[in-house]
């Protein structure tokens, strides 16, 4: 059976995961949708210990989709750790700090959360199949950063206009590309 870890970001579960979770399992994939920290707790080392829960799966089997924080943070797992996943797929995925006017706890939060060049090397070395899916009405991190994001980690990118960070604000409740890119080979 082939397994899909779902990592979220800063706000938490998004709405999108649960329809990742339904459209996967009912395909018969195992989904795996942890919780981990959000806002004011997160720091890598916490995630780093949900992460370590699932250590068994990271295989080139493991399909991995990430949304906004949650990027950084896996890729920076599986570097520290040597880790291979066969798939993975960013949802709004960044690699280097930006700025939110207003929004100390996220500015703060991804400044933990910068690659340095070894992670991102790491990542386009070991991962054959990679796409980024982000969108020109991001509210949070600006569009060059979201585009420079799949140059740093020679990642296929996908821009899909009017889709927004793609988490609760966004109010988006269906992906259909990420099945697709998962199911077709």
């Amino acid at each position: 059976m082939k397994n899909v870890l779902l990592v979220h970001g800063f706000n938490g579960i998004p709405q999108i995961f649960n329809y990742f979770k339904k459209e996967l399992e009912n395909l018969g994939y195992n989904v795996l949708m942890p919780e981990f920290p959000v806002r004011e707790e997160i720091t890598v080392e916490e995630y780093f210990s949900i992460f370590d829960k699932y250590n068994n799966y990271f295989n080139e089997d493991l399909i991995v989709i990430a949304h906004s924080i949650g990027n950084p943070m896996f890729i920076k797992y599986i570097s520290k750790y040597n880790l291979k996943v066969g798939k993975y797929i960013s949802l709004a995925g960044f690699s280097k700090d930006f700025y939110n006017e207003g929004k100390d706890t996220l500015n703060e939060k991804v400044k933990l959360t910068i690659l340095d060049n070894k992670e991102k090397e790491y990542i386009k070395a070991n991962i054959d199949e990679k796409y980024s899916i982000y969108s020109d009405s991001d509210h949070l991190v600006p569009i060059n950063v979201l585009e420079d994001f799949c140059k740093e980690i020679d990642s296929v990118p996908m821009p899909i206009e009017g889709i927004g960070h793609m988490g609760k604000k966004s109010g988006l409740d269906k992906l259909p590309i990420v099945v697709d890119l998962i199911i077709n080979k």
